[in-house]
Order: C-alpha cells, then sequence, then structure tokens
C-alpha cells in the first residue's frame, strides 16, 4: 500500500520484511505455513459510515507472522499479535459509505494460502434499535443444506444450497439470487457439505455426502469432492470412500498446519479426521474418536477456544441414560497434528433436551464473542431456552446462562447468532415455531456483555416461515446491515432490512 505522495510506510516497509523472513526461514527448514482461519466476529464488527480509519482485530487459528487481512480482496496493513489473533488498519476511504467489508486473510508461502472456509463481514452502518425486515423472498434450494460463501470472487456472498441435489445460487448484490449450476446432483440429504480451497488453485470447493456411496439413504460410505473453477461451475474430483457412521456433519480447517485444508467427519459413534494433501484428495487420519451412545450425532464446530492459535472442536450431543435425557457440550482440544485430545464435557444439562427443531444445519449450537473480550464463547439449544456460556480463553467455559426462545415450552425453535443492528455487539436470532399458532421471528438484542435484551418480535402469524433447519446470516445486498434466510425441508425464505 502507497501512501499520498508515493511514500511507503514503515509500517509496510516491516510488513513486507517479517513476511519474507518468515517464507525464508519456513523454507530453510522444510516447513510450510499454515491455512488460516477467521472463527468468529472480528472487532469492531460493525462502524458507522464516515467514522474514518480504525484497527480491526482478526481472530481465529493458524496465524503467522506475515499474515494479511484483506478488505474486499485488497491487503492492509496487518501487525501479528499471536497465532489466535491480527489486526489491521482499515482505510478511512473503505468506510464511507453504507457498505459491508468482506474479510479475509491470506498466509505467506511456502503453503499458507487464503482463509477459504472462513470468512467475517465488517458492517458499515448507523447502529439501529429496531429490526424491520421486507417481506420474505422465496427461493426452491436450501432445504437441508445452505453454505453461504463468495464463490467466484466478487466480494458478494453466494449460496450452495440443496435442491435436488446441491446447486449454486449466484448473489447478484441486491439480496436476490440466480441459479446458476448444479454443484453435485448426488448430495445425499440430509446428511453434511462443507466448502474450502481443498486443492489450492484459489476457488472454493465442495465436500458432500454422496448416494452413490449409499443406495438405501442411511449410512453413507462416501463423500463427493467437486472442485470449483471461481466462476461458479463445479467438476467431480476425487471421491472419499469410507464406511462413515453416519456422516451428521463435516467441517474443514488445516488441523495439522500443513498449508493444505483436512476434513473432520461425525457421526453418532465417531469422529473422524481425513487429511487433505494439497490436490483435492485425502488420507485418512490415524485417529478414530469414539464416544459413548448418543442419542442423535453430535453438532461439531471449530474454533481456537484455548487461544494457542491451532483449531479446535466443540460438539453437542445427546445421551440417553437410566435417568433420562442428558444434553451434553464437549471440548477436545486440537494438538496441530491432525490429532485431538480427549473429549471433556464442558456442560451437562441432566434430564433435558435439545430443542425439537433443527438438525443438519447447524441449529442446535452456535459460537461468537458475545462480551467482546477475544475469547469465544457458546450459545446452544437446551429445551425451550438457549443457553449463552462465556468462554474463558483455556478451553474451560463459565456456567451458563439461559434465555427463553419459545414461551410456549414445546422446544420446537431454532436460532443463529449474527449483529443484526449493526451495533457491533453480536445478537441471538430465532425462529419459533409452536404446533398450530403459526411462526415467530424474534430478535435478542445483545448488551455486548455477554447478556441479552427482552426479546423483540419481528413478524409473527400463519405466512410467517419457519427455519427448521436453520438460520443463515450475512449482509447479502452490502446495505450495512445483515440479512437472515430462513430455511426447511422446502427451500429458503430471504429476509433483506428495510
Amino acid at each position: 500500500m502507497i501512501a499520498p505522495g508515493g511514500c511507503v510506510p514503515k509500517t509496510t516497509f516491516l510488513a513486507i520484511a517479517t513476511m519474507l523472513w518468515i517464507a525464508l526461514a519456513a523454507a530453510a527448514f522444510g516447513q510450510s505455513n499454515p491455512v488460516p482461519q477467521i472463527v468468529g466476529p472480528v472487532h469492531p464488527d460493525a462502524v458507522a459510515p464516515c467514522s474514518g480509519a480504525f484497527t480491526l482485530s482478526v481472530y481465529g487459528a493458524n496465524f503467522v507472522p506475515g499474515s494479511v487481512v484483506n478488505w474486499n480482496y485488497q491487503p492492509r496493513v496487518t501487525s501479528y499479535i499471536s497465532g489466535h489473533e491480527i489486526q489491521a488498519q482499515i482505510l478511512a476511504t473503505d468506510v464511507e459509505t453504507n457498505t459491508a467489508g468482506f474479510i479475509t486473510v491470506t498466509n505467506p508461502p511456502p503453503g499458507g494460502g487464503s482463509s477459504s472456509a472462513s470468512w467475517a463481514q465488517v458492517e458499515v452502518h448507523d447502529p439501529i434499535s429496531t429490526i424491520a425486515v421486507d417481506p420474505w423472498v422465496y427461493y426452491e434450494v436450501g432445504n437441508w443444506v445452505l453454505l453461504p460463501a463468495d464463490f467466484n470472487h466478487d466480494g458478494i456472498l453466494d449460496l450452495v444450497g440443496e435442491a435436488d441435489g446441491l446447486d449454486f445460487d449466484r448473489g447478484n448484490g441486491d439480496g436476490t439470487f440466480t441459479y446458476a449450476s448444479i454443484v453435485d446432483k448426488q448430495y445425499l440429504a440430509p446428511y453434511g457439505a462443507a466448502y474450502g480451497d481443498f486443492n489450492n488453485d484459489g476457488n472454493l470447493d465442495v465436500v458432500d455426502a454422496s448416494d452413490l456411496g449409499d443406495p438405501t439413504g442411511f449410512n453413507p460410505t462416501r463423500m463427493d469432492v467437486m472442485l470449483g473453477n471461481g466462476a461458479g461451475t463445479f467438476s467431480a474430483g476425487t471421491p472419499i470412500w469410507r464406511q462413515l457412521d453416519n456422516l451428521n456433519y463435516v467441517v474443514a480447517g488445516d488441523f495439522n498446519q500443513d498449508g493444505n485444508l483436512d476434513l473432520i467427519t461425525v457421526g453418532i459413534r465417531r469422529l473422524t479426521p481425513y487429511l487433505g494433501q494439497g490436490d483435492g484428495t485425502f488420507q485418512l487420519g490415524t485417529l478414530d474418536y469414539h464416544y459413548p451412545s448418543f442419542g442423535f450425532g453430535p453438532e461439531m464446530l471449530v474454533g481456537d477456544f484455548n487461544n494457542d492459535g491451532k483449531l479446535d472442536l466443540v460438539l453437542l450431543s445427546g445421551q440417553s441414560t437410566t435417568e433420562g435425557f442428558n444434553t451434553i457440550v464437549w471440548f477436545l482440544a486440537g494438538n496441530g497434528d491432525g490429532t485431538f485430545q480427549k473429549p471433556k464435557a464442558v456442560w451437562v444439562a441432566r434430564n433435558t433436551h435439545v430443542c425439537v427443531g433443527g438438525g443438519y444445519g447447524q441449529s442446535y449450537v452456535q459460537l461468537s464473542d458475545f462480551n467482546g473480550d477475544g475469547n469465544l464463547d457458546l450459545a446452544f439449544c437446551d429445551s425451550s431456552q438457549i443457553g449463552v456460556m462465556l468462554g474463558n480463553g483455556d478451553g474451560t467455559f463459565k456456567p451458563p446462562t439461559f434465555y427463553t426462545a419459545d414461551s410456549t415450552g414445546q422446544g420446537q425453535f431454532t436460532f443463529a447468532v449474527g449483529d443484526i443492528n449493526s451495533d457491533g455487539k453480536p445478537d441471538l436470532i430465532v425462529s419459533e415455531y409452536p404446533q398450530d399458532v403459526g411462526s415467530t421471528f424474534v430478535v435478542m438484542l445483545g448488551n455486548g456483555d455477554g447478556t441479552f435484551q427482552t426479546p423483540q418480535v419481528v413478524a409473527s402469524g400463519l405466512d410467517v416461515p419457519l427455519a427448521e433447519i436453520g438460520i443463515a446470516i450475512g449482509d447479502f445486498n452490502s446495505s450495512g446491515l445483515p440479512g437472515a434466510i430462513f430455511y426447511n425441508d422446502l427451500g429458503m425464505y430471504v429476509y433483506l432490512q428495510q
């Protein structure tokens, strides 16, 4: 970045020198830099237009000296704080008007690359106190899988979702979407899918459960790897064959820090790593992680919960016992070599259950930084409530505080996390759907200290769609105010703010 008048700031020289040093040192010792990953919100995640230049803190894992934060794919001067945190200097010209800054991170070679399995947004808009949305727009896509990301490099969020297979729907920049191509017509619902640059060509790819490996639809043995060309079309790569023990979820990240994205799958009884080779192929990891028999397959989140710069896992599962049904939150610390330490139960809710709604859309458990301290926190579904556990930054959590998300007590709701009012504080977005009375779109605004305000009803009635599978939050029209997509087994319903 060149300053006005042609002068190069000293911080830029320092950043360039650091990048060159780390690349030469890694090459000399035969090491590769890991693939960076953004996890949770950046700080601040919202600023007012014309508020001037500011320092942006980005949190995640696999950061190195020489990591660079990009604003809408344009590099910004970046300082390395730790493997868990980097800071970037955002320009005043970046925030002159209402918009959304698309945030990615790039690590230098050898290895390295872009944070292709993750992204963040900075909302540029004055904060609002009341949420008002336009009437929803329906699309026959979404169903059991909905993946928002920028698949064609234009800075606009696109969607990969289920519609008789997996489809790619291009974001038009105004909050609407246009069908563009088939990603994988063999996708096997309702099992998992994930995205990332698996062959290191700079384009987003997709991995998903395939019905070619399971004619019965009950026990998939194959995952398809669909390679993207960066323009919105995909071609078949080398599939992954193995008994997957009910592939409920799959997540992507560089778990062994070798510069290639890996995969973790989780089923009812087993968690399995697949190590990426950097060419779109994967090898089975050295360990399978077995757990007690669960009442349902766990949901899985990826993040650095103990702030050591390595990717960890959090699982939420249900377990039937002779005394009743328990809801358990597990933490698995990552070792940085593709293996994990023994799972620890960080919360056990006895004689209760997760909410009735939800499924394969990550609807039971979410992560964020609710109190702005740089440590990842958790929010999970427990009966008719949302439990919020603040992280201590060492893989442990404070006891949860509960917020009622379904006033009927039937436990039929799903939720998501996002800064829906662009005030820099994460909020809870809830879809309630008790039987026979219609659905309700509810928002609990965050106070920024880990607590939340009284629920605010955005829409209610028989014409309000239910988000039985999940809710996707993102600024789909770059207005500076996030929208919400409710999706279920019929398709998706796009809400944009007024």
